[in-house]
């Protein structure tokens, strides 16, 4: 019996996840997947460390300690293969939006436009369009059954007055993890339009076996941006901890004026104990919860299959959520979403969270234990056959 299958009970925690559905669903005792955080416990060595963190009788401002940089230095060589100088590391406690949104304050100016390849985490829109930036599409092309970045399209969109390509890496909703290639041509276009590209890369680690994650950093472009962090990798969205990567020095000045005037400059005292934790003693950990997530990838995309033959879950690379392709039903995404809470039980993001490219989609997160995922799929099967 794996450790990911035992359930915990979240209802009545607060959780954004259980506790929410009514508000954003109205309907309680749904089953939710829809959230990107996971239903299995954080690691016991992060909960270890913030325990011994409590120890010491004050909680006020801390310092960065040199292992906190080493700790995340180590962990991008270990894990990702990436050798980066320690000036390159920026910090953003609150979390990436909040980061990225920096960034775009900072790197762009109020009706410049900013390429997205769509659809995409819907935030990140929310960004664009909320700060006075015109957002230029460049929807996904789909082959086989699987999404691609449309370098041609992407060429076709860019403007004069674009000044920022803003991306998932690996993707969400799609899961898919970009080839190397791939993101060589988006590096190649940003340079010779003067471009900056951010890439959201939270969902790094969470890779599907046999695939490998290029850090958009790693292509040699300056202007780029690479944002980590350990959040959804070890399910510590409550002590969030953020990382950018910035290679060029005049990026990362303009990034520390916005840290320094909106007083984002010092991390949080149990967002740092748990990232040290978790890239120095969870990488086993996080082996089994890859395997584990792998395996219940694999039961959706064949329980969908043989059971509800209108939804196919696309092949999933990277990230603990299954994008569900709805097209086959006939229904609206209204209908859709309607019968699943009434006749299911269960809460799925609907595809239009992530830009009008998702219509005709679902997102389900699949980071539960199986017996909870089985009961959510008998529940689409229920609504939806």
């Amino acid at each position: 019996m794996s450790r990911f299958d035992t359930p915990i009970e979240r209802r009545g925690s607060n959780s954004y996840k259980w506790d929410g559905v009514r508000r954003v669903f109205g309907h309680d005792g749904l089953l939710p997947f829809w959230v990107a955080d996971m239903d299995f416990a954080t690691p016991e060595p992060i909960i270890a460390a913030l325990r011994e963190r409590l120890q010491h009788p004050l909680l006020g401002y801390e310092e960065r300690s040199d292992d906190y940089v080493d700790a995340i230095l180590d962990w991008l060589g270990e894990r990702h293969g990436l050798d980066v100088p320690r000036e390159w590391l920026m910090f953003c406690p609150p979390s990436s939006i909040v980061g990225i949104g920096g960034m775009i304050l900072t790197m762009t100016t109020s009706g410049s436009s900013i390429a997205m390849p769509t659809p995409t985490y819907g935030p990140l829109i929310d960004l664009v369009e909320h700060n006075g930036r015109r957002l230029l599409r460049n929807p996904l092309r789909e082959a086989d059954g699987r999404f691609e970045l449309d370098i041609a399209q992407l060429q076709a969109t860019v403007r004069d007055d674009t000044r920022m390509i803003l991306l998932c890496n690996p993707h969400n909703p799609t899961g898919r993890v970009f080839a190397r290639d791939e993101l060589a041509a988006i590096a190649e276009l940003a340079a010779a339009r003067d471009l900056v590209v951010v890439a959201d890369e939270v969902h790094c680690d969470l890779l599907m076996p046999g695939h490998r994650h290029c850090p958009f950093v790693s292509l040699g472009h300056a202007k780029s941006v690479s944002v980590i962090s350990p959040n959804k990798t070890f399910n510590t969205a409550g002590v969030p901890q953020t990382t950018l990567i910035v290679p060029d020095e005049r990026l990362r000045r303009a990034f520390h004026g916005y840290l320094d005037t909106l007083q984002l400059n010092h991390d949080s005292t149990f967002g740092a104990a748990a990232m040290i934790a978790a890239y120095r003693e969870c990488a086993g950990w996080l082996d089994e919860l890859i395997d584990y997530v792998d395996g219940n990838h694999r039961l959706v995309a064949a329980w969908l299959a043989d059971n509800v033959p209108g939804v196919r879950a696309v092949p999933a690379e990277a990230t603990y959520l299954a994008w569900l392709d709805c097209r086959a039903l006939g229904l609206s995404e209204q209908a859709i979403m309607q019968r699943l809470a009434d006749e299911g039980g269960v809460a799925l993001y609907a595809g239009s969270e992530f830009g009008r490219e998702g219509l005709g989609f679902l997102r389900m997160n699949v980071a539960c234990p199986r017996t909870v995922l089985q009961r959510g799929l008998e529940g689409i099967k229920r609504a939806l056959t």
